[in-house]
């Protein structure tokens, strides 16, 4: 921002023009956190600074330059912008008027002076946009830390199948996916709005899923607050869960891991049934775990299908 706002007054100065400033802080105006937005920005602010432009020039010249005028020209300018939804060109707009409107004379010299600020500010703005640092990295860092957190948490998940206790850190790495998830996805839409043409839908489709999947890992944490006593078949869930954890990872179809968990249900049927009403709702509980696990599962398992179709 501060390095496009120079180049353009350094440009305005170069080129002898009155007011170089308002180019320098009409291209910090015109800096956007992703290209397409950049792109849209610019081309309303080209719209509203034309305008107003030819709308000063119109006024002062045929009314005078009192405050009334310019006034006037507020009346007119405003609603303008807002019919053609170029509000956000709207300030630039008046900033170039004032200077028609403290002008002895309205000159071609000083019409071609304002549009070429204009032309400076923004053009310089949508270079820099082009510019802009990739964002893609990040997301992929991002990306390795959320799988990485997912397998400590469905790891601990599989622990406290067994020792029946939920470590206290648990909560705490909750919080911070949550915290980075959210951003991932701030990230993720910015990558898409960066990109004109391909389609870079991976992005926040992968981190869509991501949170659908941290739902449910919700809700299977709250089943521990609901194990009234250990069941046989705890152990068995506990490695399956240990294995999902390891099997985290962007490219796994998940196909191999429902199958085992289809296996893992039709054992469960067969098991003795419970003798006592604590075992009952704690096999319940589980049962409602192994569905929600299955559920996880399929999330994945329909994004890497969607992905791989497209």
């Amino acid at each position: 921002m501060a390095i496009s706002a120079t180049i353009a007054l350094l440009i305005g100065n170069a080129l002898g023009l009155q007011y170089a400033t308002v180019g320098a802080v009409i291209a910090i105006l015109s800096i956007q956190d992703t290209r397409k937005k950049a792109l849209i920005i610019s081309y309303k602010r080209i719209v509203a600074c034309s305008m107003g432009i030819l709308l000063s020039v119109i006024l002062y010249s045929l009314l005078g330059n009192g405050a009334l005028i310019f006034g006037l020209f507020l009346i007119i300018l405003i609603p303008l912008t807002s019919r053609l939804k170029a509000q956000e060109g709207m300030v630039p707009a008046v900033v170039l008027s004032t200077h028609f409107l403290v002008a002895n004379n309205i000159t071609i010299a000083l019409i071609f002076n304002e549009v070429l600020l204009m032309i400076i500010g923004i053009g310089v703005a949508a270079i820099a946009n082009i510019f802009m640092p990739s964002l893609e990295d990040k997301f992929k860092y991002d990306r390795e830390w959320i799988e990485e957190h997912y397998r400590i948490i469905i790891s601990k998940m599989s622990k406290s199948l067994i020792t029946h206790t939920v470590d206290i850190d648990e909560q705490k790495i909750i919080n911070e996916v949550e915290k980075r998830l959210y951003e991932s996805k701030e990230t993720a839409y910015k990558i898409v709005n960066n990109h004109f043409f391909k389609s870079s839908s991976y992005y926040t489709d992968y981190i869509n899923m991501r949170i659908n999947q941290f739902d449910t890992i919700k809700r299977m944490r709250l089943h521990f607050q609901r194990f009234n006593i250990p069941v046989e078949q705890m152990n068995v869930m506990s490695d399956f869960t240990l294995c999902v954890a390891e099997n985290i990872r962007e490219m796994n179809d998940c196909k191999s891991l429902l199958m085992d968990l289809d296996i893992l249900r039709n054992e469960f049927k067969k098991m003795e049934l419970p003798k006592t009403r604590e075992e009952f709702e704690s096999r319940a509980q589980l049962l409602q775990f192994l569905n929600d696990m299955e559920e996880f599962l399929l999330i994945k398992r329909n994004f890497f299908i969607t992905m791989k179709n497209h």
